[in-house]
């Protein structure tokens, strides 16, 4: 059996200990259910999620963070308490996302899947205020545990951009955890390659899951751009790509962009789970072979697998039709059996090349 890299729960009953529990774990919560992923997929492309934390215990501000909270003290007014969502949240809502680069539920209540106050979360909200004229400016939401936090959502008035709303919303969410005594701070992943999350890593020293320990790790000490899940897997399955084109052979590193499936079917436990396979043979083909990389446990395997008819329900067709065909594999597979496992790319090498003989 692979490991599971994506994986989805929706809990009717959360302690607060349970949501330490997940959030330790590289966990987090969208919309009512909570989930963890290490790969993700956006611009035809995947990424790395690297989801990390920040220790509180001996945890102090740094000067320009300082700065920024004194400042915009004298500009705005902040209040930490349990979470609203009314019309005055929605239309900041809907300014913020006029301007966002991305994709956003259409309301704070559709993000959270909070519609009536029905939830297992325990969810607080930092409002920020102008000082003056009251008009809310700025809001984030957060879960909170026993003894950690995690960051959900934030939105501001792009208007405002120079006041670092969004920041300055994390900094007072770090400030009530340690009013609070809360031990660790969640502010979700990082994606190495991709800039834009990088504004977390100035928050804090911050520890990374690492899903080959499980266990937290200084981020000081991560290569991202060789060490992350899918690096690792580009790295291996070039090497293997170009050891076995020397044997003779021509075959080529594929994406699979359909590597989440297991988060849309719940009954089927055995979809190929990572996003770069190298084809063996014809995907169209009844037996199909494929070599792959874990990045967890850091070995090759070659795998058998099988066609799936769930395409279509699980991705819409429209969605399939944006990949190139010839550096996409866009039809399901499911893994029927692992027929070598090595972390030798010398010997995952030679016994393709035996099977291509043979075959």
């Amino acid at each position: 059996m692979l490991f599971s890299y994506a994986e989805k729960n929706t809990p009717f009953i959360l302690s607060p200990d349970t949501l330490d529990w997940h959030l330790a774990r590289g966990w987090y919560r969208m919309g009512s259910t909570i989930f963890t992923t290490h790969f993700l997929f956006f611009k035809n492309r995947p990424y790395s999620a690297l989801w990390i934390r920040i220790d509180l215990q001996d945890f102090a501000f740094s000067r320009s963070q300082r700065k920024l909270l004194r400042k915009n003290s004298q500009l705005f007014t902040t209040v930490v308490a349990t979470r609203t969502i009314d019309e005055e949240h929605e239309d900041l809502y809907d300014l913020y996302a006029e301007q966002f680069d991305g994709r956003l539920s259409p309301t704070i209540a559709d993000s959270l899947e909070d519609y009536d106050g029905d939830v297992v979360f325990n969810t607080w909200e930092v409002s920020v205020r102008e000082r003056v004229s009251g008009k809310l400016v700025a809001s984030s939401y957060f879960d909170l545990g026993n003894e950690s936090a995690a960051s959900i959502l934030g939105i501001f008035d792009p208007n405002l951009r120079s006041f670092s709303l969004g920041y300055y919303t994390m900094l007072l969410e770090i400030q009530f955890c340690l009013d609070r005594g809360i031990r660790y701070y969640y502010p979700g992943y990082v994606v190495p390659g991709y800039a834009r999350f990088d504004y977390k890593l100035r928050l804090g020293t911050a520890e990374y899951f690492d899903i080959r320990t499980d266990k937290w790790q200084p981020y000081r000490e991560l290569d991202p751009l060789r060490e992350g899940p899918v690096e690792a897997q580009v790295h291996a399955l070039t090497k293997f790509v170009e050891l076995f084109n020397d044997l003779g052979h021509s075959v080529q590193l594929k994406v699979y962009p359909l590597f989440e499936a297991g988060l849309y079917d719940i009954w089927n436990d055995d979809y190929f789970p990572y996003p770069y396979l190298v084809p063996l043979t014809e995907i169209m083909e009844k037996e199909i072979f494929v070599v792959a990389y874990d990045p967890k446990d850091r070995n090759y395997f070659m795998l058998e697998c099988r066609h799936m008819v769930q395409t279509q329900l699980l991705f819409n067709a429209e969605y399939l039709k944006t990949f190139r065909a010839e550096g996409f594999v866009t039809e399901l597979l499911a893994v029927r059996r692992i027929i070598v496992r090595t972390p030798s790319v010398e010997h995952i090498a030679k016994v393709c090349d035996a099977m291509r003989q043979v075959r």
